[in-house]
């Protein structure tokens, strides 16, 4: 009896140990030996792989990292940084949204790449990511280090406009950059179009967002909305 409870502990403590991934190729699951592992932080947020949505490995893994797994070949990945302060010693709570970052690389079968960024030491240093987010991938076998480009800024007001109105399909699997099964999956059916209410909430959105525009924004919105 002894010995099948510490058969028991000893399965136990193995599947404890092993780490959760989400497998982002078709077909059966393969070995780490022949895939591309991405390691993304708990802190980032994914947006986009390869220009397709897929957000459900953000809510899988908790406060670990998430554990991705690629067919090997390249990838773009828009991601930001979002994570929560305590202030005034937990009487309030501020939820930061940095500045999403664009990263680009190229990965072999059996390689583990990993999303980085500067760790701010403090909430301010975290509110500076809404304007500039240093970030990189980093290939951990090599030390290969490709910096990240800056993408679109992550402001409340605009996630509040269009929230409910997400209405791309999710991505089931995702496909290197250039090979044949991306451009299939990169063109989902037609969907219908989403439209906001015409209500004193919506006016006093746009307004907000036209507030955070700069003077080129605005312009060239101008330019726009007058073809």
């Amino acid at each position: 009896m002894r010995s099948l409870f510490v058969i028991a502990m000893a399965c136990l403590l193995a599947a404890c140990a092993q780490q959760p991934h989400v497998q982002l190729y078709s077909g059966s699951p393969l070995p780490e030996s022949q895939v591309l592992t991405l390691v993304v932080p708990s802190e980032l947020e994914i947006r986009s792989i390869n220009g397709q949505p897929y957000s459900a490995a953000n809510t899988m893994f908790g406060a670990s990292d998430k554990r991705l797994h690629l067919q090997p070949g390249a990838y773009q990945v828009h991601a930001f940084y979002k994570n929560g302060f305590d202030i005034n010693g937990g009487m309030s709570h501020e939820l930061v949204r940095g500045r999403t970052a664009i990263f680009n690389f190229e990965g072999k079968a059996g390689e583990t790449w990993r999303l980085e960024f500067e760790r701010p030491q403090n909430l301010a240093d975290a509110r500076t990511f809404e304007t500039e987010f240093p970030a990189w991938a980093l290939n951990t076998r090599t030390g290969e280090r490709i910096e990240a480009e800056a993408g679109n800024r992550n402001a409340s007001v605009l996630s509040a406009m269009l929230g409910s109105s997400e209405i791309t399909p999710e991505a089931t699997s995702v496909a290197p950059l250039g090979s044949a099964s991306q451009a299939v999956s990169l063109n989902p059916a037609p969907v219908a179009a989403a439209t906001l209410p015409h209500t004193d909430a919506t006016l006093t959105t746009l307004q907000q967002m036209w507030n955070l525009l700069t003077p080129q924004s605005r312009e060239a919105f101008l330019k726009w909305a007058q073809q």
